[in-house]
């Protein structure tokens, strides 16, 4: 039997130990609601190193091969990856390209133009890892299926208005651009039945930027609103709204969504607001890439945030500048092994937190074709 003092002893580590997961949970910028969803509140939250050996552990550096017909312009704005591909799509060439894990350039997916097997530009695009296809959304509202090969496989017309999509086993998650008085996103089946519709429209804004706002990590489908702050899950109900964040003072005002385009404008352009560009979630992390647009000509601070949804803590890093590459930087990825995935040049590796790359680093150029970074995130 313990004696009195080892009991003590004992009795005094427990309580340190649940002081520190007390308190490593307890933080004013992350909590939870009644409703169990977590709420991020922005203006309590410090800035703090993002790239950092606290936040990840493995680095893995894949450089993509650089020849004449895989050339990647600036703008790589969304990647897919499974176990032996990267298939990334180049928004300057609008064309998407598929390289095998070390980097190797395999071949690009079908080809643009006008025929009946060609698309005439890209708005999103999918991937089926069962079937080993690649599914692009034209801006005509068709959906073109291609083998991975590259090779053309089959055309569907659904809706021209469709910004977004995802494909799920049975049906398509689409997110459209209808104005006031119709919703946003639908359900639809692959013969083009539609299924439901959900979230009615806001404002009656005609949206100006084409971007992806459905993404995939690991099982969970998350989706994010243009004209909000809110970000959702997709469920076979519906979705349902997941994590709230409280951009404070920094929100788009709830008035402005009853203006038309140019009162709107006006009022945007004379006060700072917060935007979200990329938003991802799997069973253990959230990660946001966001920016803070200012008034008149100020450029836009970018932000990464990260957060651990088992321990309650998270990092808040306010890029060093504002510049418009921070776009090209943020996260193209999160998979479900905790893994956050960039596509980045080799200005971005001269980041000290990359200072293991040297050798990689001294062979780029402004030439070379941009590097995959795969960063292993901690239990921070």
């Amino acid at each position: 039997m313990k004696n009195h003092n080892e009991m003590k002893y004992i009795l005094h580590i427990v309580i340190l130990s649940l002081c520190f997961v007390s308190c490593r949970n307890t933080n004013e910028s992350v909590s939870k609601n009644a409703d169990g969803q977590f709420v991020l509140n922005f203006e309590a939250h410090a800035s703090s190193p993002f790239f950092s050996d606290e936040v990840f552990g493995k680095v893995e550096l894949i450089p993509l091969e650089t020849k004449d017909d895989c050339l990647i312009g600036r703008e790589p704005i969304l990647l897919l990856l499974d176990n032996q591909n990267f298939f990334i799509h180049d928004n300057q060439q609008k064309i998407i390209f598929r390289f095998d894990r070390s980097g190797k350039f395999l071949n690009s997916i079908g080809s643009r133009g006008m025929g009946p097997r060609e698309y005439t530009g890209i708005y999103d695009f999918g991937m089926d890892i069962v079937a080993k296809n690649i599914e692009i959304l034209d801006p005509t509202g068709h959906i073109l299926r291609f083998s991975y090969d590259g090779e053309f496989i089959s055309r569907q017309k659904y809706n021209d208005s469709i910004f977004s999509f995802i494909k799920t086993d049975d049906y398509y998650w689409f997110y459209t651009h209808q104005i006031t008085g119709d919703d946003r996103l639908w359900k639809v089946s692959e013969d083009a039945t539609i299924i439901a519709k959900y979230m009615p429209a806001k404002t009656n804004w005609l949206p100006i930027i084409v971007n992806n706002y459905i993404d995939r990590s690991g099982d969970w489908i998350t989706f994010k609103d243009m004209f909000s702050s809110k970000v959702f899950r997709l469920t076979d109900k519906g979705p349902v709204e997941t994590t709230v964040i409280d951009f404070g003072k920094l929100a788009i005002p709830e008035r402005v969504y009853n203006m038309d385009f140019y009162e709107a404008l006006d009022v945007l352009n004379s006060k700072s607001t917060a935007a979200i560009q990329k938003y991802f979630e799997n069973e253990q992390f959230i990660y946001l890439f966001f920016f803070i647009s200012a008034p008149e000509d100020v450029p836009s601070d970018h932000y990464h945030w990260l957060v651990n949804k088992k321990t309650g803590s998270s990092i808040l890093h306010q890029l060093p500048d504002a510049s418009d590459d921070h776009l090209y930087k943020g996260a193209k990825a999160l998979t479900a092994d905790n893994k956050l995935i960039f596509i980045a040049d080799e200005q971005m590796l001269k980041d000290p937190f990359f200072k293991n790359a040297e050798s990689i680093k001294n062979s780029l150029t402004e030439e070379s074709n941009p590097v995959i970074i795969s960063l292993q995130i901690k239990d921070f």
